[in-house]
């Protein structure tokens, strides 16, 4: 007994569990014909935040035995440039929509959290927890920083942020009537970041190439200005 709860405190069981979670999740989102709703982050959460309780392990100590695994989101970020370099040609012909896309989600995704959060009476801290919610997670925590908030309640915008932004997608293109597969890609990668991009591999190569291209453009745009104006956008809300 003594020994099996000394395991559970090692980072081999952060990563056991993270993996079979995972696992299972692919499983059960196969079976359901890849029906949004058992997306496989939504699903994988599931037994991981009913085991952790039970055997006694906080976020913080699961945080740092997986975090071999949560090194690794840099280099698969980077590894979206191979479908991007695929789809080069199909980028350059339309570069400029894809700037000026960039900019102006970047800026209405970070400022749409921050009015509402502000409007609704929320601490700064979380003020600023809730505006790097739509980049991927290894840019936003360090984004985070700069604006004062916290590292563990920006990773769970981010994950929601991801979550809504897949479940959401499949209604909103049927609604809109969106089939080009390069504009279902871009929203996707704007919108919900890493979760979105897997989420357009879905629909093709193209898709997923255009999502990754978003997903880094933003992720980019985001770092780089936010953490110059948030000192003004702190001073504004008071």
């Amino acid at each position: 007994m003594n020994e099996l709860t000394g395991l559970v405190h090692t980072p081999l069981f952060g990563i056991l569990l993270t993996l079979a979670s995972y696992r299972l999740a692919l499983w059960i989102y196969g079976r359901s014909h890849a029906l949004p709703l058992f997306h496989p982050f939504i699903v994988a959460s599931i037994p991981v935040i009913v085991i952790l309780p039970l055997v006694g392990v906080d976020y913080t100590e699961y945080r740092q035995q997986t975090s071999a695994i949560s090194f690794l989101l840099g280099p698969a970020t980077v590894a979206l440039a191979w479908p991007l370099y695929r789809q080069l040609h199909t980028v350059r012909s339309v570069w400029k929509p894809i700037l000026i896309a960039t900019a102006i989600s970047a800026v209405l995704c970070a400022g749409i959290a921050v009015g509402l959060a502000w409007w609704l009476g929320a601490p700064s801290a979380v003020v600023g927890s809730l505006a790097p919610k739509s980049i991927t997670t290894p840019i936003a925590v360090e984004v985070v920083k700069s604006t004062g908030g916290y590292v563990s309640l920006a990773a769970g915008a981010v994950a929601i942020t991801g979550i809504v932004g897949a479940l959401a997608a499949g209604p909103v293109f049927r609604l809109l009537r969106v089939t080009d597969h390069r504009i279902r890609g871009f929203a996707l990668g704007l919108v919900a970041h890493a979760i979105g991009t897997a989420r357009a591999f879905e629909y093709g190569e193209k898709a997923g190439a255009f999502a990754g291209l978003a997903l880094g453009l933003c992720g980019l745009f985001t770092a780089l200005a936010l953490p110059w104006v948030w000192p003004w956008i702190a001073g504004l809300l008071g």
